[in-house]
């Protein structure tokens, strides 16, 4: 199989991030996405965030509505600050063994992956694929890598191997790029609009908004 793994905070998960696993889905010919929520995310210390269980029940509704969408609650979990190598290392040898795994991402999160926990050898499990909006160009998140890689590990290389896909060089891993929809969507939008008593219907999921409205997400002091 073809196993995409998306994770992050979806703190709330919304169409956004939904459309963007679907665009890659069928791009990369993916058999399953796997949707897996954080415990507690590392690069996101000052958001309001809801609690790991709210957060995965959210996504649990919203894989529901698509057959080959999954919720992964390995993340949550395990607990504590959640690394995406220590996650791919455990799908490896979990849920994913045996399969082709890809790691869905956007460009602007993926140009910043040298700050993730031990970047060099990320790029060394897993393919990639690296979503596009907009004005975003591949050329550039690899210009981006090639400067900030190297004083990591200077034997990461990459070379284009088409119009939309850069190998890691003495790897078996590609970054694969997909440009997508650009929606005007986002989890900071909802969670503004929620506090300020506005309506959050069709930026997320039914079932995901009256989660959020049955357990009072996101109203803050009020």
């Amino acid at each position: 199989m073809r196993i995409g793994i998306q994770g992050g905070t979806f703190n709330p998960i919304h169409y956004g991030h939904l459309r963007g696993a679907e665009e890659v889905r069928e791009a990369l010919a993916l058999d399953q996405v796997r949707l897996i929520p954080s415990a507690q995310p590392p690069h996101k210390p000052d958001e309001e965030i809801a609690s790991a269980r709210d957060r995965l029940e959210m996504v649990r509704l919203a894989a529901g509505e698509h057959e080959v969408f999954v919720c992964d609650p390995m993340e949550v979990e395990r607990g504590g600050r959640s690394f995406t190598v220590d996650t791919l290392a455990a799908l490896a040898g979990g849920a994913c063994r045996g399969h082709e795994t890809f790691f869905i991402v956007g460009a602007d999160a993926f140009c910043e992956v040298h700050t993730w926990s031990r970047a060099p050898r990320l790029l060394r499990m897993t393919h990639f694929g690296v979503t596009l909006r907009g004005e975003q160009r591949a050329e550039d998140v690899i210009r981006t890598l090639e400067r900030t890689m190297p004083p990591l590990d200077p034997s990461l290389r990459f070379e284009f191997a088409g119009e939309n896909k850069a190998k890691v060089v003495d790897s078996d891993f590609f970054i694969h790029f997909v440009p997508i929809s650009n929606l005007e969507v986002s989890a900071t939008q909802i969670r503004r609009r929620v506090r300020a008593g506005a309506s959050i219907r069709y930026l997320l999921p039914r079932d995901v908004e009256l989660f959020i409205i049955r357990r009072r997400l996101y109203r803050g002091s009020s």
